[in-house]
């Protein structure tokens, strides 16, 4: 069989969600007035520099000649400059600059000399001690880097963060093999910290050290049973392995006896991509339960409430969505509105919702979605207007709108007018590939088999190893005429490409047929069927099993088809001439 013209406009509900969700905004740094209510942190280190209170005139030179080489590239002088200004007045900025300046250039003597005085002037940085910490490792001096890591754990302790998660962050950025040793060093001295354990299995998953991973997220749920983040560890290390059965268990049990947002989020990506759609929906649904305001997880029930053709469920949350001016999703909320109601076959709804979509990134398809429905309900004129601006104002995107039309115009019985289409296209843009394939597709269904050849070669002139058109060709030459030998090439060359395309098996199995070559023709076409569910690829099938003698099988496939597919053109046809 041939594939279908490729074209970018259908609605695609996962390939949306695929491509990216909306992310919500990150955490901003609380305002100075706020801290000022906050209870003063009592640091673990205290300060010893005193900068001097005033600058001058060397100082300033200083700090404007290291910034002035930054600026020029000139590293090496920018890091003299900015070191003598740190030293100078005493200044944790400048000596960050430099530290950084000589990491970039991989200089681990000025690095060192850079990150130790700005650990000196800002001894409760959390950022100097990662980078003290790191040079430290670099420079294989292992008690210096504990001695740096222990500081951070005391640091975040005291300002109430995650001091393992810093640490193990920090060194994910790192290649050097000491860093296995130094949290494991630290994970024996935290033998009752969780925190302390799952760090230890980030970095030995980092060092692909599964076993040990394994063993420290074992010890890390013993000591917090209900924190999610080692039961995610543990699922994407058996992903890693290659045991997505065990994976999906382990995700699928910790979400069920450790209900989170994470976890439950998480399997129901997971049933997503095994296509499990109303399981995915329930996961999602649970997980917005527990985190009523999440709008990614609110945006991924209204996608699959789409998907599963919950109707009410879809027009709730993309209404909700549409509505709250906290999410700041109208326009994309308009635009899967317009996709429910186009589903459900209301057209001229669906065409106003999607006509509500002023911008974002679903405006192109919104227009492309009004045009194709404006056809549909019968304004093939309206819809050609429609086009034609498309294509004026989004000139990238031309060629796709040219083949968009005229499916749409094959589509309402127009084959004639969508010829003519594709020849004002082609003329426009006589080296689009895709073009000469769509025109190709149509001129072999009309029965113009001289073009639908000379189309197809044209477009091999310029992808000369594009499956698709080689099976086209070979498909069309196979059904339409007599050179089966002719066919068989392009179909072999297109299957060598793509050995589980159900589309080149279905060709290669009906060309085999022509050439009477049965046996191989039926193994071509039973593989094909099995790949996917198609009334083409069917009524192949049926006409080989007949003429087989498998006449049983071929009439109960027949009777399961016509149920399934009753105005397909091929099975009519299949049925009319074996009955």
């Amino acid at each position: 069989m041939r594939k279908p013209v490729k074209h970018l406009f259908i609605p695609s509900l996962l390939a949306l969600v695929l491509v990216g969700c909306a992310t919500q905004p990150g955490n901003q740094e609380p305002s100075a007035s706020a801290e000022t209510h906050k209870k003063e942190i009592n640091l673990p280190f205290k300060p010893t520099a005193v900068p001097p209170k005033t600058l001058n005139k060397d100082l300033l030179y200083n700090y404007l000649a290291g910034e002035i080489s930054v600026q020029r590239g000139a590293w090496e002088e920018a890091y003299e400059y900015l070191l003598l200004a740190a030293i100078e007045a005493k200044d944790a900025v400048a000596a960050s600059k430099a530290a950084r300046l000589a990491w970039r250039q991989e200089d681990m003597i000025r690095a060192t000399r850079a990150t130790l005085l700005w650990v000196e002037y800002a001894p409760n940085d959390l950022s100097a001690r990662q980078l003290a910490m790191l040079t430290a490792l670099r420079n294989d001096d292992l008690d210096q880097a504990l001695e740096q890591a222990r500081a951070i754990l005391q640091i975040a302790t005291a300002k109430g963060k995650d001091g393992f998660l810093l640490l193990s962050s920090a060194l994910a950025t790192s290649k050097e093999k000491g860093k296995l040793t130094l949290i494991q060093q630290l994970a024996r001295q935290h033998p009752e910290d969780a925190h302390a354990q799952y760090a230890m299995a980030l970095v030995s998953t980092q060092e692909k050290q599964y076993n040990a991973a394994l063993q420290a997220i074992e010890r890390s749920q013993k000591l917090d049973p209900g924190w999610d983040k080692p039961y995610l560890l543990q699922v994407q290390i058996y992903a890693m392995q290659g045991d997505e059965p065990r994976a999906e268990k382990v995700l699928r049990e910790a979400a069920d006896t450790h209900p989170s947002p994470a976890l439950l989020e998480a399997y129901g990506r997971l049933l997503m991509q095994q296509k499990r759609y109303p399981q995915a929906l329930e996961s999602f649904r649970k997980a917005l339960d527990l985190n009523p305001d999440d709008q990614e997880l609110l945006y991924m029930v209204g996608i699959l409430a789409l998907q599963t053709k919950d109707w009410d469920l879809a027009k709730s949350t993309w209404e909700q969505l549409r509505d709250s001016p906290r999410y700041h999703k109208a326009q994309e909320a308009w635009y899967f509105l317009g996709q429910m109601e186009e589903l459900q076959g209301n057209l001229q709804q669906a065409t106003e919702n999607y006509s509500r979509v002023k911008n974002g990134r679903l405006h192109s398809d919104a227009q492309i979605r009004t045009a194709i429905l404006t056809g549909k309900l019968g304004n093939l004129e309206e819809a050609h207007e429609l086009f034609n601006a498309l294509r004026l104002t989004d000139p990238d995107q031309a060629v796709q709108i040219y083949i968009t039309e005229a499916q749409l115009l094959k589509e309402m019985h127009k084959p004639d007018s969508a010829l003519e289409l594709y020849n004002e296209a082609i003329n426009a843009y006589p080296q689009e590939a895709d073009l000469l394939y769509a025109r190709g597709l149509l001129a072999a269904d009309l029965g113009k088999i001289d073009l639908a050849e000379k189309d197809f070669k044209a477009a091999l002139a310029i992808k000369p190893d594009d499956a698709d058109t080689l099976n086209a060709l070979g498909y069309t030459l196979a059904d339409q005429t007599n050179r089966y030998s002719e066919a068989y090439a392009y179909i072999k060359k297109a299957l060598e490409m793509h050995p589980d395309s159900a589309a080149i098996l279905d060709s290669m199995g009906w060309v085999l047929f022509r050439m009477k070559e049965y046996t191989q023709a039926l193994e071509y076409l039973r593989k094909a069927a099995e790949k996917l569910d198609d009334p083409e690829i069917t009524a192949h099938l049926i006409e080989a099993l007949w003429v087989t003698g498998s006449r049983q099988e071929a009439q109960e496939l027949l009777d399961k088809a016509s149920t399934t597919y009753p105005d397909h053109p091929k099975l009519k046809d299949v049925k009319q001439r074996l009955q």
